[in-house]
C-alpha cells in the first residue's frame, strides 16, 4: 500500500491544532480566579450603576476591613508579654552558687548563717522569676500587667512588681550589711554578683500564640441580611453601612464557590464556556479562512495570543495592585493584523476580551472599552511596520480608550462624577505597552514561521545580495522577474490579494536560472540557442531544474518558506512544452514525465496570479507579431491552457477572478509593447 504523504501532513496539522487547543483550555483553568464570576463593581460614595439588587440567600454582614485591622491592633498593642522561667536554668544556677561557696569560704569563719538565708532567699527569687529587661519592657509603665509562665502554668503580675537582677542585687546589699561580718560581706556579694542572672526572658512565640487566640476571638460578623431582602437601588449611593453588605456579599459568593461542590460546578461552568468561545474562534476561522484553518500555524498563533492575554490579565485581576485596562491585550489583534486580515485578528480579540470579561468587575464597560478602542486601532494599524505608526497606534489606544470610557460614565453616571480619573494613567501605559507589537513581529516570524510586510519590503529591495546575484549573472531573467512583478500587481489590485507579497514573490520566482541562465531564451544573444546542441529530453530537465535550483539557492540565503512556495508552484505541473513537441517529433512515444513539472499546484490566490503573469511575459517574448489581436490571443490562449490543465482547481479563485486577471493582462500587455504595435 502506497503511503499518503499529504495525508500525513494533514493528519498532523490536525493533531497539531487540537494539542494547541488542549493547552489553551488548560492554561486558561490554571489561570481562572478563584473568586468566580462577574462581580458588581462598585465604589464608597459612588452611584450603584447596577439594577436593584436583592440578597440571592442569607448572609452575615461582616466588619470593613479597617475595623478589623483595628481590633486586630488594638490586641497586639495590650498584649500582656510573657516572661518564661526554665526550671532546669535554676538548678544548674543553684548548683553554681553552691560551687562558688564552697571554694570561696575558710571553715575558719563564722559565714554559714548567711549561706544559708542567702540561698534560701535566692531560690525563692528564682521561683517567682526574675524579669530579663530589654526591647520588650522598654515602654512598660510599672501598672502594665506581663505573663510568668511556670511551667506552662500563667501568673500575670504588674511590672512594677516584677522583680529584676539589680532590684535582686540591692536588696541582698541590704541584707548583707545587716547580717553579715566584714569578712563575710564581700564574699557573699561577689559570689552572688558573679553567678545570679535573670531567669524571666521573654517567649516570643508564647506571647504571639495570646495574640493569634485574641484573633480568633474578634466577631467579624455585626448584623444579618435575609434572602429576598432589598440591599440597594440603581443610583443610590454606596455609603459605608451598604459597601459593607455589598463587600459580605461578595465574599460570601467566594466563599460558596470556594466550597467543594461549588468549586466542581464552577469547574464545569468555566470549562464549559471557554470551550465553547475557543470553538467559536476555530470555527469562525474554518468556515471564513479555510486556507489558514488548514495551515495549524493561523489556528496557534491566534490561540497563543488569546492565552497569554487572558493569563496577563487573571493575574492583575487577582493582585488588586493594578488594573485590569493596563494589561495591553490590543497587542493580540494588533500582531495578528501584521500576518492576517481584520477579520481575523478582531474576531480573535473579541473571543479574548469575552473571556476576561467573565471575573470583570464591570463586564459591560470592559467589552465596550476594549472593543472600541482596539478595534480603531487595529483598522488604523495596518500590514506595514512604519515608525510613523507606532506611536500613531499608542495615542490611538489611549484616545480611544479615554473617549470610550468616559462616554461611557457619564451615560450611567448622567454626570463626570462617575469618572475615576487613575484609569486615564492606565490608559496611557497600556498604549505604551502596546508599542511593543512591533519587535515581537520578528518574534512571530521566527517561531511561526510567517513572513510580515515589512519583511517583504526589505525582501524586494534589488539591493538584496541575492536579487544583485541574478541581475548580474542572469540580467534578462531580473527584467523578466520585474515585469512579472508589476504585471502580478496590477492583476492583485483588482481581484484582491497580497500585492507586496505577491510583488516580492515575483522578484525572486525565477532565481534558480542563474546558475545556468544560457539556457534560457531572456538572457540569450540572437543566433546563439545552446538548446540547438542537445536533445530535447536534456533541454527539458535544464528548463524544469531551476525550480529545484531556485528552491535550494532561496534555502541557502534564508528566503522565507512563504516566498519558496512561489518558487515551487509557479510552473505547477505544466509541461515544458516546446520540447515535448520536439520530442514527440522524433518519437510518438515520449515520455510524457519527462518533460513535466514536478508541481505542487498553486494553492492560493496569489500563487494562482504569479503562474499567469509569469507565462505570460516569458510567452509575449516569442511573438513575431506584436498587434492587439495577437497579444489579446496570447494571453487567452495561456490562460485558458493553465485552466483546461487544472492548474488552478486547488486555489481559491473563480471564473470571474480570471476573467479580470486576463482583461489586466491585455491591456497590460499592449502598453508594454504600444510602440511595436503595427496600426496599418
Amino acid at each position: 500500500m502506497k503511503y499518503n504523504f499529504k495525508d500525513r501532513f494533514k493528519n498532523f496539522a490536525l493533531i497539531q491544532r487540537i494539542v494547541a487547543f488542549i493547552l489553551t483550555l488548560l492554561v486558561v483553568f490554571l489561570f481562572f480566579p478563584n473568586e468566580g464570576m462577574i462581580r458588581y463593581e462598585y465604589q464608597l460614595n459612588q452611584p450603584w450603576k447596577h439594577d436593584k439588587l436583592f440578597a440571592p440567600f442569607d448572609f452575615g454582614i461582616h466588619k470593613s476591613a479597617e475595623e478589623i485591622t483595628q481590633a486586630k491592633e488594638e490586641i497586639t498593642s495590650n498584649q500582656a508579654p510573657v516572661f518564661s522561667i526554665d526550671q532546669a536554668f535554676n538548678e544548674q544556677m543553684l548548683s553554681r552558687i553552691d560551687d562558688a561557696w564552697e571554694l570561696s569560704v575558710d571553715s575558719n569563719y563564722a559565714c554559714d548563717s548567711i549561706r544559708k538565708s542567702s540561698t534560701e532567699l535566692i531560690g525563692e527569687w528564682l521561683s517567682t522569676g526574675i524579669i530579663q529587661r530589654g526591647e520588650q519592657t522598654r515602654n512598660l509603665s510599672r501598672f502594665d500587667l506581663i505573663f510568668i509562665d511556670r511551667g506552662g502554668n500563667l501568673t500575670s503580675i504588674s511590672y512594677g512588681d516584677a522583680l529584676n537582677i539589680n532590684m535582686v542585687f540591692d536588696y541582698m546589699a541590704g541584707m548583707v550589711e545587716i547580717e553579715a561580718d566584714s569578712h563575710c560581706a564581700p564574699i557573699v556579694m561577689r559570689i552572688i554578683t558573679e553567678n545570679l542572672v535573670s531567669n524571666a526572658a521573654y517567649n516570643d512565640s508564647l506571647t504571639e500564640l495570646l495574640i493569634e487566640n485574641g484573633y480568633a476571638d474578634i466577631i467579624e460578623i455585626e448584623g444579618k441580611v435575609n434572602k429576598g431582602q432589598s440591599i440597594i437601588d440603581r443610583g443610590e449611593i454606596v455609603n459605608n453601612e451598604r459597601y459593607k453588605v455589598l463587600a459580605s456579599l461578595e465574599k460570601e459568593f467566594a466563599e460558596r464557590t470556594m466550597s467543594v461542590t461549588g468549586f466542581q460546578w464552577s469547574l464545569i461552568g468555566q470549562m464549559a464556556i471557554v470551550t465553547i468561545l475557543l470553538g467559536l474562534l476555530a470555527l469562525f476561522i474554518y468556515m471564513n479562512q479555510t486556507r489558514l484553518f488548514n495551515d495549524p500555524r493561523p489556528i496557534t498563533l491566534s490561540l497563543s495570543l488569546v492565552t497569554l492575554g487572558f493569563a496577563m490579565s487573571a493575574i492583575a485581576y487577582s493582585s488588586n495592585a493594578v488594573s485590569m485596562y493596563i494589561i495591553p491585550i490590543g497587542i493580540a489583534p494588533l500582531l495578528l493584523r501584521m500576518f492576517f486580515d481584520f477579520r481575523v485578528s478582531i474576531f480573535s480579540f473579541l473571543i479574548l476580551i469575552l473571556m476576561v470579561a467573565l471575573f470583570s468587575s464591570n463586564p459591560l464597560e470592559y467589552i465596550l472599552v476594549q472593543m472600541s478602542a482596539i478595534s480603531f486601532a487595529t483598522l488604523y494599524q495596518s500590514s506595514s511596520v512604519k515608525r510613523s505608526r507606532m506611536l500613531g497606534t499608542a495615542m490611538l489606544v489611549f484616545l480611544g480608550y479615554s473617549v470610550i470610557y468616559m462616554a461611557i460614565s457619564v451615560a450611567q453616571n448622567g454626570s463626570m462624577n462617575g469618572i475615576i480619573t487613575a484609569n486615564f494613567g492606565w490608559f496611557a501605559i497600556n498604549g505604551l505597552l502596546c508599542m511593543m507589537v512591533f519587535p515581537l513581529i520578528y518574534v512571530v516570524e521566527k517561531v511561526f514561521g510567517y513572513t510580515s510586510e515589512t519583511t517583504l519590503l526589505e525582501l524586494s529591495d534589488s539591493n538584496q545580495p541575492l536579487l544583485k546575484e541574478l541581475a548580474v549573472k542572469a540580467p534578462g531573467t531580473f527584467q523578466h522577474s520585474m515585469q512579472v512583478a508589476n504585471l502580478a500587481e496590477k492583476i492583485s489590485s483588482k481581484i484582491g490579494g497580497n500585492s507586496v507579497l505577491l510583488r516580492t514573490a515575483a522578484m525572486y520566482h525565477d532565481i534558480g536560472k542563474m546558475n545556468e541562465p544560457q539556457f534560457f531564451i531572456e538572457n540569450q544573444l540572437p543566433d546563439n540557442n545552446p538548446h540547438d546542441d542537445l536533445e530535447p529530453q536534456e533541454s527539458a530537465q535544464i528548463i524544469i531544474d531551476h525550480v529545484r535550483q531556485g528552491i535550494e539557492k532561496a534555502l541557502q540565503f534564508n528566503i522565507p518558506i512563504d516566498i519558496i512556495q512561489f518558487i515551487q508552484t509557479h510552473h505547477g505541473t505544466s509541461k515544458a512544452r516546446y520540447f515535448y513537441k520536439r520530442a514527440l517529433d522524433a518519437n510518438p512515444d515520449a515520455d510524457e514525465a519527462t518533460f513535466t513539472y514536478p508541481g505542487p499546484r498553486p494553492s492560493t490566490k496569489e500563487q494562482a496570479i504569479l503562474m499567469m503573469a509569469d507565462s505570460v511575459e516569458a510567452a509575449s517574448r516569442s511573438l513575431k507579431k506584436y498587434d492587439h489581436e495577437s497579444l489579446e490571443r496570447l494571453v487567452d490562449m495561456i490562460i485558458d491552457g493553465q485552466k483546461d490543465d487544472g492548474q488552478f482547481t486547488e486555489a481559491p479563485i473563480t471564473f470571474k477572478d480570471i476573467t479580470i486577471a486576463k482583461s489586466v493582462l491585455k491591456a497590460a500587455i499592449k502598453g508594454i509593447f504600444h510602440q511595436r504595435i503595427s496600426y496599418d
